[in-house]
């Protein structure tokens, strides 16, 4: 059998049909909840990110539709991300890696997002720069301390771009399983892996990706 083929298979045994998949996490107007929801599921629990995501907008009744600039100034209201994290999200955790809080990681980045010449402040303007490949956006958001390309690329699914995936350690860890491999894939190995078997369902790529990491996840009742 193919790899494709082994994968499908194993989809078909531990996902069942993709009508019945959690649809994939969106904030289509808020890189507010986009940028938070990213940068807190890095190497973290669905429930830590909910939690966060949850105080966020017991604070931030906009926060569906709070812009990138809108989240700094929430920072700056409490006197910096420091004082954001654990007065108002109650989630000290760092940025994988780092000693970083996630706060300070999405307050440099969103910065630098809004500082481009063609500003990035919405989830609107996000989803164009993903469209146009605008790399610049993604080079901005990839040069903070803690983040990278995974992030980056699960900023752009919460979002809402439907043809991006976040190949992590758990979904190349149910790939590799699949395949019968001993070794993690490589990302590229992983996505076209993601990108071939969706064509194959007939769903989004986001929407595979998430499914396979909400069977993985040790928060999860199918991980």
């Amino acid at each position: 059998m193919t790899d494709l083929q082994l994968l499908l298979k194993a989809i078909a045994r531990d996902l069942g049909d993709p009508t019945t998949w959690s649809a994939p996490v969106e904030f289509p107007n808020s890189l507010a909840l986009c940028a938070l929801n990213s940068a807190y599921s890095l190497r973290a629990t669905s429930a830590s990110a909910k939690n966060v995501l949850a105080r966020y907008r017991a604070v931030r009744p906009t926060a569906d539709s709070d812009s990138g600039p809108d989240l700094l100034q929430a920072m700056d209201d409490v006197g910096g991300p420091s004082n954001f994290a654990g007065g108002i999200l109650c989630n000290d955790s760092k940025l994988p890696g780092t000693t970083r809080l996630r706060t300070e990681g999405i307050y440099e980045g969103l910065t630098r997002l809004a500082a481009l010449d063609a500003a990035v402040t919405s989830a609107k303007d996000l989803r164009a720069a993903a469209v146009d490949g605008i790399a610049s956006a993604k080079n901005a958001w990839c040069s903070v301390i803690g983040f990278g390309p995974l992030s980056w690329s699960y900023l752009l699914m919460n979002a809402g771009v439907g043809t991006e995936t976040k190949p992590d350690v758990m979904v190349q860890r149910y790939l590799a399983r699949a395949l019968g491999e001993d070794h993690m894939l490589t990302p590229a190995r992983a996505r076209q892996l993601l990108e071939l078997a969706a064509a194959e369902l007939a769903v989004e790529p986001r929407a595979l990706d998430r499914a396979i990491w909400l069977h993985e996840s040790p928060s999860s009742p199918n991980g």
